[in-house]
């Protein structure tokens, strides 16, 4: 991945920032299981959209090496 596309993907819009926290809004978190695509809190923490913080799930790395999100 290029440098530049990196840096990219990780500026949020403020939009999207208010829809990850949840806005004013607890968002109910009813996933169970790994995901590949998420947001991490950079320590350990993530989250996968419909849910919110504050129901995080565990950033683990599978036996291939990938990272997953799982609650």
């Amino acid at each position: 991945m290029k440098k530049s596309n990196l840096k990219n993907a990780q500026k949020l819009s403020r939009e999207a920032q208010k829809q990850i926290s949840g806005g004013d809004k607890v968002l109910q978190c009813n996933l169970s299981g790994c995901f590949d695509n998420y947001f991490s809190d950079g320590r350990g923490g993530c989250v996968v959209p419909p849910c919110a913080p504050p129901n995080l799930g565990t950033e683990v790395v599978d036996s291939q090496g990938r990272y997953k999100c799982c609650y």
